[in-house]
C-alpha cells in the first residue's frame, strides 16, 4: 500500500492532483481502513483550497488513528489556519519526506455583525450551497456540510458520505464528536429535508443547550401529507404515504426546533401546525450562472426535453404517452434527460425549445425556476390553489395528466409564442428567485432569530 501512496504523493508533487485523486478513488476500498488514506484526502482537499473538507478528513482520521504522527500534524496546521486565522507552519512531512502545503491566509471565523452560518446536511437541488453563496456576497460566514453527495456534482465545504451507513451503531457517537467541534464556530445552524448534523437528531439536544439558533428548512415530500394536499389539488401525488411517520418528524423536530422555512404557499400548509413561526422565502439561483443563450442557433425542428427524475411524481407516463401520440402527426426531438450531471443538463435544456417539468405536484420546483432562467417556457401543473398564491405575472403553461397532450400541441402549432413566454420567463426569475435577493431575506431572518 506504501507503494500507491507513494506514487500519489509523488503527483501531488508535480501538481497533478487532479489525477492524484483519481488514483486514490480509485484503490479507496483497498485504502479506507489505513490512516494514510485519510491524510492523503486532507492533503489533496488543502491542494484543492478546500480547507474545510481537509479539516474534516483529518478530523476523521486522527478519531480513528489518534497515535499517528502525520495525521495530528495535518489536523493540528489545517485547524489553526481555518478557524484561528494562523499559518503556524507551511510543510508537514510524511514518512520523512517533505510535503508544502502553500496554504493561503482566510480570514478566521471570528464573531462578528454578521452570523456565522452553518446548513445540512442534504443537499437539495444546489439551494444549501447557493444560498451560502449569497450569504457570502453580504460578508457572511457561511458554509455547508453534505452526508449525502450525489450525482449531480453540487459542491459542499464538508463533504462525508453517509449513505448506507445508518445502520452503523458507532456512526451518531461520532457525529456527535463532530457536533461538538463545529459548535465553536457557527452561531446558526440551517438544516434542509429534516436532516441535522446526527442521523437521530441527538445533536439538537446538544445545539439547544449551546443555546444556537436553529432553522429547518423543508422542501417537499419530506412534509407532504397526501390527505391534506388532495384538498389543495385533484392531481396530487406523494412520495410518502405514511402520514403518522411525517406527522411524528415534524413533531420531534420542531421540539426543538422552532423556526421553519419553506419555498411557497403549498408547503406552509404542511407545517404552520408544527413550528412555532414558519417564513416564506422563495427558492433562488445565481442568475448570473443561467443566462438565455442570444446567439443560439435555430433548431431545424422543435426540441422538447422532460427530465423524470420522479417519474411517478413528475407524470413521465402521461408525457410519453403524448408524445408518442403526437409524433404520429408532427416532426420534433423528444429528450428524456437521464444520468446526466446537473451542468450536462442544463446543456440539454439550452438547446430546447419547450421544456415538461411535472404533472401532480401543483407547484412549480426548483427545476422550472432554472429552465425559466434560461428563457426557456415551461410546461407545469398548477393548481388553483397556488394560482391565488403566486404572482399574477406566472408566465409557466399550465397542464394536468387530462389535458397535456392538447397543451403540447398547442405549443407545437404556435411555436413562434414559445420565444416570448421564454422572456417572461427570464424576468420573472430575477424579480422573485435571485439569489442574492432571497440571501437578504434570509439574512434578515437570521438577525430577527438571534435578537429574540
Amino acid at each position: 500500500m506504501e507503494k500507491i501512496f507513494s506514487s500519489i504523493l509523488d503527483k501531488i508533487n508535480n501538481n497533478d492532483i487532479m489525477l492524484a485523486e483519481e488514483t486514490l478513488n480509485k484503490f479507496q476500498q483497498h485504502l479506507i481502513n489505513i490512516g494514510d488514506y485519510y491524510f492523503f484526502q486532507a492533503l489533496l482537499n488543502l491542494k484543492k483550497e478546500n480547507y474545510t473538507n481537509a479539516w474534516l478528513w483529518s478530523w476523521r482520521g486522527k478519531g480513528l488513528f489518534p497515535e499517528m504522527q502525520e495525521l495530528n500534524e495535518i489536523y493540528a496546521v489545517i485547524d489553526e489556519h481555518l478557524y484561528k486565522g494562523k499559518n503556524t507552519q507551511n510543510e508537514i512531512k510524511w514518512k520523512g519526506k517533505s510535503i508544502r502545503l502553500n496554504l493561503e491566509f482566510i480570514n478566521k471565523l471570528s464573531k462578528a455583525t454578521n452570523p456565522r452560518v452553518l446548513q445540512g446536511s442534504m443537499e437539495i437541488a444546489n439551494q444549501m450551497n447557493t444560498l451560502s453563496k449569497g450569504l457570502q456576497l453580504l460578508d457572511v460566514k457561511a458554509h455547508t456540510i453534505n452526508y449525502y453527495p450525489y450525482y449531480l456534482g453540487y459542491q459542499s465545504n464538508y463533504e462525508w458520505n453517509l449513505i448506507g451507513q445508518r445502520s452503523d451503531p458507532a456512526i451518531n457517537s461520532k457525529l456527535r464528536k463532530l457536533t461538538k467541534e463545529l459548535i465553536l464556530n457557527y452561531d446558526i445552524f440551517h438544516f434542509h429535508w429534516g436532516t441535522t448534523l446526527t442521523l437521530d437528531w441527538s445533536d439538537l439536544e446538544i445545539l439547544n443547550e449551546s443555546q444556537k439558533s436553529l432553522i429547518m428548512q423543508h422542501w417537499g415530500s419530506d412534509v407532504r401529507l397526501f390527505s391534506e394536499a388532495k384538498k389543495l389539488n385533484p392531481y396530487a401525488l406523494v412520495k410518502n404515504h405514511n402520514e403518522d411517520d411525517l406527522k411524528w418528524r415534524l413533531s420531534k423536530l420542531s421540539e426543538h426546533i422552532k423556526h421553519c422555512v419553506v419555498f411557497d404557499e403549498e408547503l406552509y400548509h404542511y407545517v404552520n401546525n408544527f413550528y412555532e413561526k414558519t417564513t416564506i422565502i422563495p427558492s433562488m439561483i445565481d442568475t448570473e450562472q443561467y443566462k438565455p443563450k442570444i446567439d443560439q442557433v435555430k433548431n431545424s425542428r422543435p426540441v422538447i426535453a422532460h427530465a423524470p427524475t420522479s417519474p411517478y411524481i413528475k407524470g413521465t407516463k402521461h408525457i410519453l404517452k403524448a408524445i408518442e401520440t403526437l409524433k404520429e402527426q408532427y416532426e420534433f426531438e423528444f429528450i428524456l434527460v437521464q444520468g446526466k450531471s446537473h451542468k450536462e443538463a442544463m446543456e440539454i435544456y439550452q438547446k430546447a425549445d419547450l421544456i415538461i417539468d411535472q404533472l401532480h405536484i401543483g407547484s412549480y420546483g426548483l427545476f422550472a425556476v432554472e429552465a425559466m432562467a434560461l428563457g426557456k417556457p415551461v410546461i407545469c401543473w398548477i393548481s388553483d390553489f397556488m394560482k391565488e398564491k403566486y404572482p399574477i405575472e406566472l408566465p409557466i403553461i399550465i397542464a394536468n395528466p387530462d389535458t397535456i397532450k392538447e397543451i403540447i400541441e398547442y405549443s407545437l402549432r404556435n411555436i413562434d409564442m414559445l420565444s416570448e413566454i421564454g422572456k417572461k420567463g427570464r424576468k420573472y426569475v430575477e424579480i422573485h428567485h435571485d439569489m442574492k435577493t432571497n440571501s437578504q431575506r434570509m439574512l434578515k431572518k437570521y438577525n430577527e432569530i438571534l435578537q429574540n
